[in-house]
């Protein structure tokens, strides 16, 4: 609701017996919420006598779960991704898979089509600091690819089981190469755009309990939105969003094959 407008900057939050009535959890699990949408900055600290409110955006920039509740909104939902996992985006539509499943909103058509790194081909990232031969690293990078993009899947899919949206369709396919960026085009109305920068890292939790100094693509969130038509584009703008449409229809069509989620 804080990221889709509903609740607007500097706004109070329903109250805590209202949340748990909703939610139908507990104080002590509201309580826990209201403290991670503090860390995360979406509410400001707690002021005695105040109820929590929605905290002042210092940044333009919205987090993909604002611009995924947005894309839910109309009637027909499209998503074309290239990513180099769907961790956050399988979050976001879990999000909004549950609001329709309440019936805060129901659209009558869902097409998602999302591009990931293949799980054959020995990508140079991530990969151990010091044996770039080390498998472990990219094992992991498969794993969470397989984890993420199936509980997309399974997000969407029970949605048509349960005859709650009419029209589900996803597809997940699998490229020969890694991403230098991440795109989504959401509604063939607007682009996102975050870059990945690469970082030194450590890999825990491996089966013989190693500790691995790894390099990894990262990124920090940050999404660029660009919109079609939108008030004052020039006819360039329009030319520079068809490319990339362009380069997501011919990746998809000519290159891509269906990434096999188990296994």
């Amino acid at each position: 609701m804080i990221l889709d407008g509903r609740i607007g900057q500097d706004r109070p939050l329903p109250k805590q017996q209202q949340l748990q009535r909703r939610y139908r959890v507990g104080r002590g699990t509201v309580q826990s919420a209201l403290q991670l949408l503090r860390e995360e900055g979406l509410i400001e600290e707690g002021v005695p006598g105040r109820a929590a409110r929605v905290a002042q955006q210092g940044s333009s920039l919205q987090p993909l779960a604002h611009h995924i509740a947005r894309a839910f909104s109309a009637k027909h939902v499209s998503l074309d991704v290239w990513s180099l996992t769907v961790e956050t985006l399988s979050k976001a539509i879990q999000n909004q898979a549950a609001e329709i499943r309440q019936g805060e909103q129901r659209p009558e058509s869902i097409a998602v089509r999302v591009l990931l790194p293949d799980l054959e081909t020995r990508h140079p990232y991530p990969r151990h600091v010091d044996d770039p031969d080390d498998p472990r690293p990219l094992q992991r990078l498969r794993h969470v690819i397989r984890t993420y993009a199936g509980a997309l899947e399974h997000s969407l899919t029970t949605l048509a089981e349960a005859h709650l949206v009419e029209d589900v369709r996803v597809e997940i396919r699998g490229m020969p190469t890694i991403p230098g960026e991440k795109r989504y085009i959401i509604n063939n109305a607007e682009i996102l755009t975050g870059f990945y920068s690469i970082r030194r890292s450590h890999m825990y939790n491996n089966p013989d309990g190693a500790t691995l100094d790894i390099l990894e693509l990262y990124s920090d969130g940050s999404l660029f939105p660009f919109t079609r038509s939108a008030p004052g584009a020039s006819p360039l703008d329009d030319a520079r969003f068809e490319q990339i449409r362009q380069w997501f229809d011919t990746r998809w069509e000519q290159v891509a094959r269906p990434l096999p989620l188990s296994g």
